[in-house]
């Protein structure tokens, strides 16, 4: 009896052991018997054929408005045709002149350039200067002021110059070189970048926010990773 028993203690020992083998071979070969389709990671983040459209067909560019107290300018995000860009520089910069007039689409941001102002002309651009010519309301319209008069300036100056194709501009008025402007600014030269008429402490606006986004750093162009890193030009 004693000899049976060990005899089916000894045979269920080996089912056990042949049971567990099984078991660990059916994990391991898990992965392999799955269907590739079924191991591939799925993204979270879904992008209709439209919303890839209308952001293909757009092209950031960056703008400069006054800040609430007028005393700084602040960079605006605006997205504007593709198909400026694929005009060329010259025909980019006269939009970006065009948006600066139209003013500011984000909260908490100010106009500085005066009412009734236009482009006259397209920019131009040779040896990296752009010529901008806009009507005698620059002049006529502005209310004066050394701080504002720079803002009006630099609002252009800054927003030419993100284009690698301009370094310095230079702003005429009805085709013609003006002098003064207002008594505290003249317009006899041409300007290069200024970054520290740059209010960075705000950080940057966006419309589609309607509001400022934070900028952590000294650059707020540390914050602009949406901006594309090809040249819409090319």
């Amino acid at each position: 009896m004693k000899a049976l028993l060990k005899l089916v203690a000894a045979a269920l020992a080996v089912l056990m052991a042949f049971l567990l083998y099984s078991c660990g071979e059916d994990k391991e070969t898990l992965g392999e018997q799955l269907p590739e389709e079924d191991l591939e990671p799925v993204s979270s983040i879904v992008i209709d054929e439209e919303e890839a459209a209308v952001l293909n067909e757009k092209v950031p560019v960056c703008l400069y408005f006054g800040d609430e107290q007028k005393n700084k300018l602040v960079k605006e995000i605006r997205y504007l045709d593709i198909d400026e860009a694929k005009k060329g520089a010259s025909a980019l910069a006269s939009a970006i002149v065009k948006e600066l007039i139209a003013g500011p689409k984000a909260k908490g941001l100010t106009a500085v350039l005066p009412e009734g102002v236009s482009l006259r002309a397209p920019v131009t651009i040779e040896g990296r200067v752009a010529t901008v010519d806009l009507t005698k309301e620059f002049i006529d319209n502005h209310p004066g002021g050394k701080t504002l008069e720079e803002l009006s300036v630099y609002s252009i100056v800054n927003a030419l110059t993100e284009l690698k194709e301009i370094e310095r501009v230079k702003i005429i008025i009805n085709g013609k070189q003006a002098k003064n402007f207002k008594g505290n600014l003249t317009l006899d030269k041409e300007f290069p970048r200024n970054e520290a008429i740059i209010n960075k402490e705000v950080g940057m606006a966006r419309p589609e926010d309607g509001g400022l986004v934070p900028v952590s750093g000294e650059d707020p162009e540390d914050a602009a990773d949406f901006l594309t890193e090809e040249d819409p030009l090319e």
